[in-house]
Order: structure tokens, then sequence, then C-alpha cells
């Protein structure tokens, strides 16, 4: 599917039909609202952005599905939006300080089967956030090598976990967790909305983009032919451009 960009007379035309109050205003965290950095554990957002998302909470309803933890999106964000969803869809508010004991179970297990397996493997780092695993070999020399390293040590795990790929990133989830489309459809129904904006950068944001019967204006972040986004901008950097555009029309 080919995209159109979104600054474009026919990209700002369409969204002008989805800014209004009635919509909900949707977004990845990582890639998105804050830019990709080597370590993962040093994501900002950026000040402007910040505020400029409280000033869109103010007079919309804002929701962040993020693949991180609720605990660690929240301190990266240091804003409250009107939701926040973790776990690339699976950790909801409700659940804060007291995750699915199920999922969380079997993503322990996973953990220590794949530090066992993954001890020696240069350059791979295990993120356990309770209702999901992500697997970072961003940092490794040889990264087709370490991937294949990983795919071996994955496909040793009991049960066989749903895997979402991303930029030097794979995500291990348990086949019951819900997806960030799932997450989307909910948060659209809780909230009594019948279309959404959604801005994603990743291939877990694809979950969105594919969803079908849901009136969704999907934003991908980088110009890619893969996406099934319809629109996307040039850079992460123009996020904040948008955001002011966004907030502009609405108030």
């Amino acid at each position: 599917m080919k995209s159109t960009y979104l600054f474009s007379p026919k990209g700002l035309s369409d969204m002008a039909r989805y800014v209004a109050p009635d919509t909900l205003f949707a977004f990845d965290l990582d890639g998105t609202l804050a830019p990709i950095v080597e370590d993962y554990s040093a994501v900002r957002v950026s000040e402007p952005v910040r505020a400029t998302l409280g000033r869109l909470a103010k007079v919309a309803k804002v929701a962040v599905i993020t693949g991180r933890s609720r605990q660690d999106a929240m301190a990266i964000l240091a804003f409250e939006p009107q939701l926040l969803v973790g776990n690339h869809g699976a950790e909801w508010p409700a659940q804060a300080g007291s995750l699915d004991c199920k999922t969380s179970s079997i993503c322990q297990m996973w953990h220590e089967k794949l530090l066992d397996i993954l001890s020696t493997a240069q350059g791979v780092e295990i993120e356990f956030k309770g209702d999901s695993l992500s697997l970072h070999y961003r940092k490794a020399d040889d990264v087709e090598n370490t991937l294949s390293l990983i795919d071996a040590a994955i496909g040793k795990l009991v049960p066989t976990p749903r895997r979402i790929g991303g930029k030097f990133v794979v995500n291990l989830l348990p086949m019951e967790a819900l997806t960030k489309g799932d997450a989307l459809v909910a948060a659209m129904e809780m909230f009594g909305l019948q279309r959404a904006i959604f801005i994603g950068d990743d291939v877990t944001d694809e979950e969105v983009f594919k969803l079908v019967n849901v009136d969704v204006f999907g934003i991908h972040i980088g110009k890619d032919d893969q996406t099934a986004a319809p629109y996307y901008l040039k850079r992460q950097s123009a996020l904040l451009g948008l955001l002011n555009s966004m907030v502009g029309m609405l108030e």
C-alpha cells in the first residue's frame, strides 16, 4: 500500500475531517512521542512535545499505547494522558501494581529460560516487563548472527510465544495477550468514540494500521512501503508540528 505524505494538500485535507473532540488521539511512545536512542533506558519525551500533549488532553481524549510497561512509560512521559496502556496492549490501568498472574508467570518463566540460553550472547539485553518480554540486540557487533541466536532461543520456549518484531528488538507475548490493535478498539469503546487517529512507527503498530471495520486515521513515522498506514510523516521530529496543528484546530 502506498502511503500519502501527511503534510501534502490531500493529507491535510483528509486529516482535518478527523481532528475533532469526538476523535480518540492515540500514540505509540518510542520512535513516535520520543525519538529512538541507542540505550532504550535513556528515552525521553521532549518538553515541547509533553506540553503540547497536555494541551491536547484538555480538548480531546488522548491515549498512549506502548510496548513498555505502564510504570516505565509513565516515567518517560512525565505526563498522564486519559489512558496509558502498556506491554503492547496487555497492561491496562486497572492492572497497575497487580499484573495478570497467568500472563506474568508465563513471561517470568520465559525470562529465566532466555537468561540461561543467551547468557553468553554478546550485545543482547533481555527486558522483562511483567506482561511481555523484549530482547534488544541493537548493541550486538554481529546483528545477523545475534538474531539467529535469539531465534533459536525463542524456539525452545514453552508455551510458544506470540512474536512481534521491531527495530533491533524482538517482543514476546503470550498468545492470549491483547495486541495494540485490540487495545485501540477497546479504548474507543471505553470512551464511547467511533473514530481515532493513531500515530506509530514500528512493526508492533501495524496491529493498529491493519484493523478492518474500524475508523482509524493511521499515520506512520517515516516513509515505509511495507506499512499499512495510509499516511506518513517523514521523521519523528515532525511530530511536534503535527501536534501543534491538531491543538490549534481544536482550540
